[in-house]
């Protein structure tokens, strides 16, 4: 199953694209505001449009946005002081979640995504950029959304935690069912832990589909001033100056075996 939207009305335009269930789908944008309000269901966004082929009424509405949970890419500065307890805490209130025991629910977060129950009494300025990202997850996984749209997910991150991050993201889609959305106006990295990908650019949508089948129209991309993964760059070049035919990959490594093959 999917999320579908169609006729989604941006601006003059009108987009359509759907989303995989239980997978990691990417959306490479330049305007991560747009997609915000796409999964928030702004009226104004909405209106008219159809989701799963049905026009929704307000009570849909409400069902699909419980559904749904949408992690920004860092916490508001106006929360620095804030201790990670009372973020949770305020955010569960914020989004009126009821618990019968929010000590508990708060703790579970917090372990799914490898927090140390210590951390709660930190104020938030003193965490690290990991722990932050940790903690964002941590607070959108408190409703038990079954769709989390994250926005950024990567940035600010060496190469160690960002592995250590998408492995996360991997477990919880795995573990517990969850459909994951990678938001970025990057392509890297969605090209490489996507496995479907959908590109909203100027408020049209310009490509949508199995990861590598989206870059693989490379001259298109390029026309429309979209990065191009160096990974993906590479085959390219390689197909199109030693006019050989090689798969697209994810890993360096197996380019250049492919081509030693090929070449």
């Amino acid at each position: 199953m999917e999320i579908s939207f169609k006729d989604l009305k941006i601006g003059n335009n009108k987009i359509s694209f759907s989303i995989k269930e239980k997978e990691m789908n990417g959306i490479i944008t330049d305007n991560i505001e747009l997609i915000r309000k796409i999964f928030s269901f702004d009226p104004k966004v909405i209106q008219n449009s159809k989701i799963n082929k049905k026009t929704l009424n307000i009570n849909d509405i409400l069902t699909m946005k419980k559904k749904i949970s949408i992690i920004k890419n860092r916490i508001e500065q106006k929360d620095y002081y804030l201790t990670v307890y009372d973020i949770l805490l305020k955010t569960s209130k914020r989004k009126k979640l009821e618990f019968k025991n929010p000590d508990k629910k708060i703790l579970d977060s917090l372990k799914v995504v490898g927090l140390p129950i210590t951390l709660l009494d930190r104020r938030i300025y003193s965490l690290s950029s990991s722990e932050k990202k940790l903690l964002l997850l941590a607070i959108g996984l408190l409703s038990n959304p079954e769709y989390i749209i994250i926005e950024d997910p990567f940035e600010e991150l060496d190469r160690k935690n960002e592995k250590k991050m998408i492995l996360l993201f991997q477990k919880i889609k795995e573990q517990y069912n969850k459909t994951i959305v990678m938001v970025s106006n990057r392509s890297e990295k969605n090209y490489q832990y996507s496995t479907n990908l959908v590109i909203i650019n100027h408020n049209k949508v310009l490509l949508e589909g199995k990861t590598e089948e989206v870059f693989k129209k490379i001259d298109f991309l390029k026309e429309n001033k979209i990065e191009i993964p160096e990974i993906a760059e590479i085959t390219y070049l390689a197909m199109k100056k030693k006019k050989v035919k090689i798969d697209y990959h994810k890993d360096v490594r197996d380019i250049i075996k492919d081509i030693y093959k090929h070449v």
